[in-house]
């Protein structure tokens, strides 16, 4: 005869607007809150630990560089959304007449 398993709650605070983005989400998947949590902790369990590899985003000065030049060309209107990847190669490596 299987027994039944007892039930815990979880309380946990987070913030409203990261919420009410993920109740979308889980929505469009067909999943409740709470169904979420329960899979998160599954794989938890699973793994014996994180169910993915938390990361914290290292930029160089180059790269940096490189973001701050890409959001003035966006700013300022001088990248053209209708360039193809090809274009943008050409452009780039200096084919581009």
């Amino acid at each position: 005869m299987a027994t039944k398993s007892k039930k815990a709650i979880v309380q946990v605070r987070v913030d409203e607007d990261v919420k009410s983005q993920a109740v979308e989400v889980l929505t469009n998947l067909g999943m409740d809150t709470s169904t979420a949590i329960n899979v998160f902790l599954r794989q938890v369990v699973a793994e014996n630990g994180l169910p993915f590899q938390p990361k914290i985003a290292r930029f160089n000065e180059v790269t940096i560089s490189a973001i701050k030049e890409s959001d003035e060309m966006v700013a300022n209107g001088a990248y053209d959304a209708n360039k193809s990847v090809d274009d943008l190669f050409d452009e780039v490596l200096g084919e581009h007449q």
